[in-house]
């Protein structure tokens, strides 16, 4: 079975991270710890900001896979919940590090891209796309947000937050109407 090269190098940017300060992280670094050539790490990636964003992207990916597969909007909350708790330190210090910006626009996106996929399936038939891309957008920020201050609680109730997200995402904690 072929090695996936771009996953052996985004594990081991995660695995250095945990170990390291994230705007320490240099392309040497990442070659010696994948036994790789410079060339080979430039032939998959432009930079580290590309490993973060493949990685982000990966990651979403399977967790909107598993969201997907599951019919109750509470549980696929929980899936989105659970990674963001168990990948808290890393998010963390991405986002103390030089790169937060990029960081914040890399999960808007890819949160964003599963929201519009969720969104299709469950929004009206007759409402227009400038409509649902608002809300989406609105909801994605929301998300983001939350996600970004709750996953760093060391008590984080899980599936409180995913209830109380679920009944905010339904209009069933506050209706504005």
């Amino acid at each position: 079975m072929p090695i996936n090269m771009k996953a052996v190098i985004a594990d081991a940017f995660v695995s250095l991270a945990q170990r390291k300060n994230v705007d320490k992280i240099t392309v040497k670094d990442l070659v010696e710890a994948c036994g790789i050539s410079r060339q080979t790490f430039y032939y998959h990636f432009q930079d580290i900001l590309e490993v973060i964003e493949w990685s982000m992207q990966q990651a979403m990916q399977e967790m909107l896979a598993q969201s997907l597969a599951v019919d109750d909007p509470e549980k696929a909350l929980r899936i989105f919940i659970t990674a963001a708790a168990e990948n808290q330190e890393i998010i963390k210090k991405l986002m103390h590090s030089q790169r937060r910006e990029q960081v914040e626009r890399m999960m808007f996106h890819a949160i964003q891209d599963g929201m519009m996929q969720l969104a299709r399936d469950k929004a009206p038939h007759d409402l227009s796309y400038s409509d649902l891309e608002m809300a989406v957008h609105f909801y994605t920020y929301g998300i983001v947000g939350l996600l970004l201050e709750y996953s760093s609680m060391k008590q984080l109730d899980i599936n409180r937050f995913a209830h109380q997200l679920n009944l905010l995402l339904s209009g069933r904690l506050i209706n504005f109407n």
